[in-house]
């Protein structure tokens, strides 16, 4: 009896220690290279100078998201401690239900006896007793008797009361329990989906700055890229070489597999777009440098190069083909660098220095 009534006693203060150590497992934010930064942050980050900035958003994410599965594996746990504590209530209930009753009945029979015999039950353990000493012992035990029933009843009253109290705590501590961990799993999830878009930004940052260059000569200053992957095209300086009709040539083929990605070949805003016989489907870059770029004989133009749209050095801005007066064996992008907007002039040696 004892045993039962003293768990059923302390179980709720148990779990209230329980559920308070959890609730502040789930409500303390946790502090760290994210505070203050939105893992968004990464989406304007398009340069060699911001790449670690990316990177360091995607470390935070990973380690909040890391720290969101621990929470959410402590509070599993307390979970699962509730659903224990509350089995070993139901089973503490149903031995605690069978001594009340048993006391109860006791109690009740020896009543009845009382209440039908009234006080000779004393006179005749007296009389019945052959010494005195014997008859007194045995009316102390019948006193000790009734006493044993009364403070049995009494325990079994409040442990009757505490095992209802303790039925009710648990029940609702389990359904607050449960919710949180609703809450961390639904926090989880988009944390997930934050995390996974933060490092495919970073990963598109990381392969866009591959690609670029910083480059301080002459009148080329600043950070440039290859217009195709390095290693996946070739040219040479043909600045000035004849061509049909008596032209000459003012720019540098750039030759490479036909639809092969082309970039911008520094930061700057999509000026317009051309197209015509002799440069088929064309696209003219105005950089940040204040010069204009001309890619020619383009297949298709990016949707995101639209005119009057911003870019960044090594960003997709077409496919490469042979539209206009270009033959289809020989897929290329004819390139031309028009400095502040005007006269070209050769623009093998920028290449030269983007891509090789």
């Amino acid at each position: 009896m004892s045993t039962s009534v003293h768990r059923a006693t302390t179980s709720p203060w148990g779990l209230r220690a329980l559920v308070l150590t959890v609730a502040l497992l789930v409500v303390v934010e946790p502090a760290g290279p994210l505070a203050g930064v939105g893992w968004g942050a990464a989406a304007g980050a398009q340069t060699l100078d911001d790449l670690d900035e990316a990177e360091e958003v995607v470390d935070a994410l990973t380690a909040e998201r890391d720290a969101a599965v621990d929470r959410y594996e402590r509070t599993w746990a307390a979970i699962e401690r509730t659903r224990v504590e509350l089995e070993g209530l139901e089973r503490a209930t149903s031995a605690l239900e069978a001594e009340v009753f048993a006391a109860t009945g006791a109690v009740e029979n020896r009543a009845r006896l009382a209440f039908m015999r009234g006080p000779l039950d004393r006179f005749e353990a007296l009389f019945q007793a052959e010494q005195a000493q014997v008859a007194v012992e045995r009316v102390a035990l019948l006193a000790a008797l009734q006493r044993r029933d009364r403070i049995a009843i009494e325990e079994a009253e409040a442990g009757q009361l505490a095992l209802a109290q303790s039925r009710a705590l648990i029940q609702v501590q389990e359904a607050e329990l449960v919710a949180l961990q609703e809450q961390l799993e639904a926090d989880a999830e988009v944390l997930q989906a934050e995390l996974r878009e933060a490092t495919e930004e970073a990963a598109e940052i990381r392969t866009l700055v591959s690609r670029q260059r910083r480059i301080d000569r002459g009148g080329q200053q600043g950070i440039y890229a290859c217009i195709f992957e390095r290693g996946v095209s070739r040219f040479r300086d043909t600045w000035g070489a004849p061509r049909s009709g008596g032209r000459r040539h003012r720019g540098t083929d750039v030759f490479a597999a036909y639809r092969a990605p082309v970039y911008a070949f520094t930061s700057g805003v999509i000026q317009r777009h051309s197209r015509s016989a002799l440069g088929g489907i064309g696209l003219y870059l105005r950089g940040d440098d204040g010069n204009v770029y001309y890619y020619a004989h383009l297949d298709s133009i990016d949707a995101t190069a639209r005119v009057g749209a911003r870019v960044t050095a090594g960003e997709l801005v077409g496919r490469n083909g042979f539209t206009g007066n270009a033959s289809r064996s020989a897929p290329h992008v004819h390139f031309e660098l028009h400095p502040g907007g005007g006269a070209a002039i050769n623009p093998y040696p920028w290449l030269a220095a983007a891509c090789f």
